[in-house]
């Protein structure tokens, strides 16, 4: 049977951590961020930050220097986890859930301290929206065996968890992704034996104004989501993208974790496409916080236009 060293692969997973950017794991910025889509509220919050080495990332394409550069980056990009809270009524939706403590204490880990700072808890929250079932999406669901979200029904695709249960115990033909990521399926796993997941198929409407868009590719069920109200829309990328530097202008380039790299790319071509085209906000995990913004063409493929700042009222 094939071994690995876990802390390896947690290294690994992260693209190669290296201590030459300091992580903002404590947050001492506000952690959260409001804005108003029709009838919806949407407050992002930070899970934190880790520093990714975008050449092992982004399989050393030759384009990326001169990228980074350009954007007055280096090839170590310290890169956020950011989740998003959508409230609507009596609900409050959770959308995906950071990394908990499984980068580490050195990395991710800092939903909850921006969960207080926004004036929620955990326990208010009755929904989970979940992209995919990876580290810094589902490590945050759970701690020691214990749900942090004890009164919310996860949703998710059906792919997803089909795709766990089948790899759930470890073989000697686990790729390095499928090892890395067992244990934020394992976090997961505690709401499915509690009864409290709903899967879902292809595309539907979860509530009303709310829609799931099956994006596989990153994973077999990598899901967008969708919020629409008094003409205003926001979409929930997921793992769209993880380095917008590189990635808007290079969005053919394999990432070492997507599951089918050939389909993931053209999810994302697609994606990037219909965002410049519909002018819709974006909000993406993985785009310095709070992630929100435009996205438009270019001449070599896209720019990302952050949301406008508005203060908090």
């Amino acid at each position: 049977m094939k071994k690995y060293n876990l802390s390896i692969l947690v290294i690994l997973l992260i693209s190669l951590i290296t201590g030459s950017v300091n992580a903002q794991q404590n947050i001492s910025q506000a952690g959260y961020y409001h804005l108003s889509i029709g009838d919806f509220e949407v407050i992002a919050l930070s899970d934190g930050t880790v520093p990714v080495q975008a050449k092992e990332l982004l399989n050393n394409d030759k384009k990326i220097p001169a990228l980074l550069k350009k954007e007055f980056l280096s090839d170590t990009v310290e890169t956020s986890i950011n989740t998003y809270l959508i409230r609507t009524g009596k609900k409050l939706i959770l959308l995906d859930a950071g990394s908990g403590n499984l980068f580490g204490s050195q990395f991710g880990g800092a939903l909850i301290k921006s969960f207080e700072k926004a004036g929620f808890k955990p326990e208010d929250v009755t929904d989970i929206l979940i992209t995919h079932i990876h580290l810094d999406h589902t490590g945050g669901l759970s701690l020691d065996g214990k749900m942090i979200f004890p009164n919310a029904t996860i949703h998710i695709n059906q792919k997803e968890t089909d795709f766990w249960k089948i790899h759930e115990k470890e073989t000697a033909a686990d790729s390095r992704g499928i090892f890395s990521n067992r244990q934020s399926y394992l976090n997961f796993k505690i709401y499915l034996d509690s009864g409290k997941v709903k899967t879902f198929k292809g595309d539907t409407t979860l509530f009303p104004g709310l829609s799931t868009h099956e994006y596989a590719g990153h994973t077999v069920g990598h899901t967008i989501y969708a919020i629409e109200s008094k003409g205003k829309q926001l979409v929930f990328w997921g793992d769209l993208i993880h380095v917008a530097a590189v990635q808007f202008s290079g969005a053919e380039i394999p990432n070492e974790y997507d599951f089918d790299k050939v389909k993931a790319a053209v999810q994302r071509k697609k994606a990037y496409g219909q965002a410049a085209a519909g002018g819709y906000l974006v909000a993406a995990d993985h785009i310095s916080f709070p992630g929100i913004g435009h996205v438009r063409t270019a001449v070599n493929g896209y720019v990302w236009v952050p949301v406008n700042f508005g203060a908090e009222k």
